[in-house]
């Protein structure tokens, strides 16, 4: 395998490439797809790609992974070219963790996160090194996928063993990825991975260094799509479709998409809304209002294929995977007004900003029923912007952009000896 000389930029040489992500495949999530997309997209370029997970599987994790909880065990196994091992530290060093189990009292697991983790993140991180270095052995590159303490354990082995690291933090501001361990990943970090300009501007105000952070959004894959699969959908012909795809979690808006509803139906009232994913039952009584629940993937992309425009009323997004997932079927968007989603609809022109309340999106909704012109029009924008922005390929091309300018600049790695290989 062709390597690169003197860690110099070599874009045509294969590289190695490590993956630090919780969880992944078969394990499904958002992150997990994440790291499932760029690890295959870039094996399939060549690369050596090795994924250093957690766990595999649906079970819970969390802050006490590793100390009061363990992740099932699983045998290293490769899927689609890129290679999954496990990182698990033996029993003795779960036991010098156990000094973690404070955060289990409520007063004490708020002090934690606001003062101490910066601290114990060090700890943690010296602890697991013995068990996380040998996992990296000969890479060229470290990504991290996430926060919390594992990620300043990997950036920190890293950097003790001169491999240059890029971190992905995923954080949603209020509810995770903010703790005082999880910044201090991301200020070490060689490189911080934003997934837009507006969630760059979050870690710049944690104090990450502007010179360090990039922008890339999200590999979207092409929605999985079998048209003539299964039975017909409940939609009468002719009659609108408007979609919301994903899980119903209280930021996602569900609920003031219910309330616009009624308000659609005024002036286009044959408009069916299809609720496409997991969560509570919705309880509705009109027929117009398809509770469709949790599907497989080829489903998802049928109503998505089926539909005039794709809804997503957040109040809170890292990203908005569904969106470019619209886009891939050149399907208009409207979206709640909030710094993710609007950065992406204004920069791709492929849908509607609507404030968040029931008024404004019902009126966002109807003028794109009302005018099928500009609503393929929009579709057309979004499917041109996920094409070179969001499909895997172009987010595979700037990873690599990322990680080779790493190569030759990174200062640790320049004043240490590289790792034996």
């Amino acid at each position: 395998m062709p390597r690169c000389a003197a860690r110099s930029p070599c874009r045509d040489a294969a590289m190695r490439i490590a993956i630090v992500t919780r969880r992944y495949w078969p394990a499904i999530g958002g992150v997990e797809r994440v790291a499932m997309n760029l690890g295959e997209t870039l094996a399939a370029r060549g690369h050596e790609v090795r994924v250093i997970a957690q766990c595999v599987d649906e079970g819970r994790f969390g802050r006490m992974t590793h100390i009061i909880r363990e992740n099932q065990r699983f045998a290293p196994f490769q899927h689609d070219g890129v290679n999954v091992v496990q990182f698990r530290p033996t029993r003795p060093r779960r036991t010098l963790l156990l000094p973690f189990a404070l955060e289990l009292i409520p007063l004490m697991g708020r002090l934690s996160q606001r003062r101490l983790r910066r601290h114990s993140a060090a700890y943690y991180a010296a602890v697991v090194e013995p068990v996380l270095s040998p996992l990296l052995a000969g890479v060229d590159v470290v990504h991290v996928l996430g926060g919390e303490v594992m990620a300043y354990a990997a950036v920190r082995a890293a950097a003790r063993a001169g491999i240059p690291s890029a971190i992905s933090p995923f954080a949603h501001p209020g509810d995770w990825g903010f703790d005082s361990g999880s910044i201090r990943a991301y200020r070490e970090a060689d490189a911080v991975i934003a997934t837009t300009r507006a969630d760059a501007a979050v870690y710049r105000g944690a104090g990450v260094d502007p010179a360090r952070l990039r922008v890339v959004a999200l590999p979207v894959p092409p929605i999985v799509r079998r048209a003539a699969a299964g039975d017909p959908l409940p939609v009468p012909d002719g009659a609108p479709l408007v979609v919301f795809l994903g899980a119903r979690r209280p930021t996602k808006g569900v609920e003031l998409l219910l309330a616009a509803a009624p308000h659609v139906w005024a002036r286009h009232p044959e408009t069916r809304f299809a609720f496409v994913g997991p969560g509570d039952p919705l309880g509705s009584a009109d027929a117009r209002i398809l509770d469709v629940g949790r599907v497989e993937d080829d489903e998802r992309g049928r109503w998505l294929a089926r539909a005039q425009l794709l809804c997503l009323p957040s109040s809170s997004e890292s990203f908005g995977m569904v969106v470019g997932e619209a886009w891939s079927e050149s399907v208009p968007v409207v979206v709640s007004d909030i710094p993710v989603l609007r950065e992406l609809v204004e920069d791709s022109g492929g849908g509607l900003v609507a404030a968040r309340t029931e008024h404004a999106l019902a009126e966002a909704i109807s003028s794109l029923l009302a005018d099928p012109g500009e609503a393929r029009s929009r579709g057309a924008r979004g499917q041109q912007f996920w094409r070179s922005q969001l499909a895997p390929e172009a987010v595979c091309d700037r990873h690599l952009e990322i990680y080779e300018e790493l190569l030759p600049v990174n200062p640790r790695a320049a004043s240490q000896t590289p790792p034996a290989r």
